[in-house]
């Protein structure tokens, strides 16, 4: 069923997209590929685009700077904090698109990525380290800078409570919501109080500064994006 529908697509202006796709069929579920197939060019429909959507995008170049969530997102990053440190992101999914471009604008320091779904079209080096292997409360942080999730889903719970507890610095762009351990599942409102709460409390207890929450909604990103921010020293 799903080979037919791969054969009989047809060329369109998202070819190159389709292509990728066609290619690592491997790295999606038959749900998200057929998805995939049936809306290629949602880029201009004016709706909020999957992430693995949006890394099969990026990865083709099909956004300008104007579009580019992911660009928005790693400048947001060199805004407050230090682009050229060791920094861990947690839940970068089949593409590591934003480590990607962190990587390319420092001239120092590393990208840990880890993700299970993490695609082999991708290769470990010194300076880019990808693991293979979900983010947990054990994962040793020791080395890292900071930590950071773009809409990292039910592992945004993990990224916090291992940062403040780490006193590490944070930068996490949330999403439309997730489950707890308790397989309970959150609406995106109270899942988002309940995350900016874990946030603030764990800043104050471990003297990280205060909790600062932006938006991107320019570039179609309907959720919040949390960090924290230290008190400078006079």
């Amino acid at each position: 069923m799903l080979q037919g529908k791969v054969n009989n697509l047809k060329e369109s202006k998202y070819q190159d997209a389709l292509t990728y796709l066609k290619a690592n069929l491997k790295d999606y579920t038959e749900l998200e590929t057929l998805f995939m197939f049936d809306n290629p060019n949602m880029i201009e429909s004016g709706n909020f685009i999957p992430s693995v959507m949006r890394q099969i995008y990026d990865e083709v170049g099909a956004f300008t700077e104007d579009n580019d969530l992911y660009g928005a997102f790693v400048n947001l990053l060199e805004e407050n904090f230090d682009i050229d440190s060791n920094i861990v992101e947690v839940g970068c999914g089949v593409i590591p698109s934003v480590a990607k471009k962190i990587r390319l604008k420092q001239t120092k320091g590393s990208v840990t990525v880890y993700d299970p779904r993490l695609s082999n079209n991708f290769e470990s080096t010194n300076k880019f380290i990808l693991k293979r292997e979900k983010f947990t409360e054990d994962t040793n942080i020791k080395k890292a800078d900071l930590i950071i999730g773009f809409m990292p889903c039910e592992a945004t719970e993990i990224l916090i409570q291992q940062a403040v507890r780490n006193k590490k610095d944070f930068l996490v762009a949330l999403c439309e919501g997730g489950h707890y351990s308790f397989d309970d599942y959150f609406d995106t409102d109270s899942w988002t109080e309940s995350i900016l709460y874990l946030a603030e409390q764990g800043i104050k207890k471990n003297k990280l500064g205060e909790l600062v929450k932006v938006d991107l909604k320019e570039y179609g990103n309907p959720y919040p994006i949390i960090y924290n921010k230290r008190k400078v020293l006079k």
